[in-house]
């Protein structure tokens, strides 16, 4: 059993390395930005990480209001910022602990609920969601956390060991400094202890809420106001929620292939209502869709979507009977252990719906590990070689997907790095303004370009305005447009015909709306155009 659970280290070891090692010089992408703006702010006064200013809208704004997360990540690069400077390799080697973290963490959470299995281990951390937010973004440190806050407090329960309960609490409240969606925690961890009787241990809760009230004391020291109550209010319109539930399946389903291989296992299981259920949730779902939105869904949105809801059901489904005590027709774990992790997996799906402004895989990704726990524990319950065989398929045509996937993110985020090193070659000397956020509004100014405001006045005549298709962007001041002179234009493509991000048309990793799926399969080469103006002279 020792050396059964020494592998069980090792592997996580490895394929933690292995997720984040080959993506060690990935540009920085979409948030990152907002990251190292508040880890430079640390380095100013650590003691008021979001009083600086960063333009991430169309006019430069409070770091209090642009971010939308606690500073954790930030405090944690402000140090290799000071050793390494600003460079993709150093701040990425950083990143490598939070995949390592959450490798342990499911290791450990699998021989809680999923008997040692494997499969849990190799379905997050082979998931397109976890390889491609290799960033510098509070994703997979949140999700990582998380997983290791509720490994410590199941544990510290089990064996009512008070030391294991205060660290798990403030793993916990370590995870809300890095998202606030962490905060979500609370609800497993509670029906952890209802389940198993517990209540008196309760005030291992605190600890976590300690932490999180110390840091809107800061807030309210340094801001005069409660950086999430700020969010809460200006989060959106609650009553669109089924903008966000649509675009869920989609990016749960493209998050884990496991559905086929758990769908046989019910099969072979004579469970036919189960089967029922869920090819008919994979049917209703993308129909849904496409009525609520008004559009036919394509056959990646239908693909995706209709795997997203055949997992959810199969792994929910089996809680009543469990409950009924039909041991006879049992998959997986207890009726207790799966109400918790059905528990802690609804919670943050349902934050990723009810209490965010739009959907993307990174709102729920610390669902994956519960999820990944129930549906590990149905294989590992299964005594058919043939199961194991169709699940290793799946698993590794997920792997492939992810790292595809991965190597796609790369491609789409170096467009802008290579542009913005080229551009500055170019240009030197001349006034360059461009409009564009992201990685792309890092590297741009890093040569020097400025960014342009909403409220700017027109530069001076023969100045150079940069304006990308596809990256995210503020309107152009409307003075500016009638003096505008297209010079050239330049489109960067790939042979991969795969994208993470791709405008307003298919692909929304970052931020899913409408029939978007977080990748999509293309036959179109382009990443970026980016087209070049010189600023003519007024009438």
């Amino acid at each position: 059993m020792a050396s059964k659970s020494r592998r069980g280290w090792v592997w996580a070891v490895l394929l933690a390395l292995a997720v984040g090692l080959p993506f060690l010089d990935k540009p920085f992408h979409v948030d990152d930005p907002v990251v190292l703006a508040v880890a430079r702010q640390v380095r100013v006064d650590p003691w008021r990480p979001f009083a600086g200013h960063l333009n991430w809208g169309g006019e430069p704004d409070a770091l209090f209001t642009v971010t939308t997360n606690p500073p954790l990540v930030s405090y944690y690069l402000a140090p290799f910022l000071g050793a390494f400077g600003e460079r993709e390799v150093p701040l990425h080697a950083a990143m490598l602990i939070f995949p390592l973290i959450l490798a342990l963490s499911v290791v450990s959470l699998s021989w809680r609920f999923a008997g040692g299995s494997a499969w849990p281990l190799l379905l997050v951390m082979l998931s397109p969601a976890v390889v491609v937010s290799g960033n510098l973004m509070r994703d997979v440190p949140a999700a990582a956390l998380s997983a290791a806050a509720l490994a410590l407090f199941v544990t510290g329960v089990d064996r009512r060991h008070a030391g294991l309960l205060f660290a798990g609490s403030l793993a916990a409240g370590l995870a809300m400094l890095t998202k606030y969606s962490a905060a979500a925690l609370i609800v497993p961890a509670v029906a952890y202890l209802g389940l198993r009787r517990e209540w008196r241990l309760a005030w291992s809760l605190l600890p976590a809420a300690v932490v999180l009230g110390l840091w809107c004391l800061e807030n309210l020291a340094t801001a005069h106001q409660v950086h999430l109550a700020m969010l809460w209010q200006t989060q959106g319109d609650p009553a669109s929620w089924l903008k966000r539930f649509w675009p869920l399946w989609p990016a749960l389903g493209a998050s884990l292939l496991i559905a086929p291989a758990l769908l046989a296992a019910q099969t072979a299981a004579r469970r036919w209502w189960v089967v029922l259920m869920a090819l008919a949730a994979g049917v209703l779902v993308p129909l849904g869709a496409g009525w609520y939105f008004h559009q036919s869904p394509g056959w990646q949105f239908t693909l995706w979507s209709a795997l997203g809801a055949a997992l959810l059901v199969v792994v929910c489904a089996g809680l009543p009977s469990r409950i009924s005590n039909l041991k006879s027709q049992f998959l997986g774990p207890s009726p207790s252990d799966s109400a918790f992790l059905l528990a802690w997996a609804l919670s943050l799906l349902a934050f990723s719906v009810f209490c965010v402004p739009f959907q993307a895989i990174r709102h729920f990704l610390p669902a994956l590990v519960p999820l990944a726990l129930l549906a590990g524990g149905q294989l590992a319950a299964h005594p058919g070689r043939w199961l194991a065989g169709l699940a290793g398929a799946l698993v590794l045509a997920q792997g492939g997907l992810a790292f595809a996937s991965g190597i796609a993110d790369c491609q789409y985020a170096d467009a802008y790095r290579r542009y913005a090193a080229e551009a500055g070659r170019r240009y030197r000397g001349q006034q360059v303004w461009f409009a564009g956020h992201w990685g792309w509004q890092e590297y741009a100014s890093r040569q020097g370009f400025h960014l342009i405001s909403i409220d700017d006045p027109v530069p001076p005549a023969g100045s150079l305005v940069i304006l990308p298709d596809r990256v995210h962007q503020s309107a152009l001041p409307a003075a500016w447009e009638p003096l505008l002179q297209p010079v050239t234009v330049r489109a960067y493509r790939t042979r991969l015909p795969l994208r993470t991000m791709d405008g307003a048309r298919h692909a929304g990793f970052y931020s899913l709306g409408g029939l978007q799926v977080p990748f999509a399969f293309t036959r179109d080469p382009v990443l970026e155009v980016f087209r070049v103006f010189r600023v003519g002279e007024g009438p």
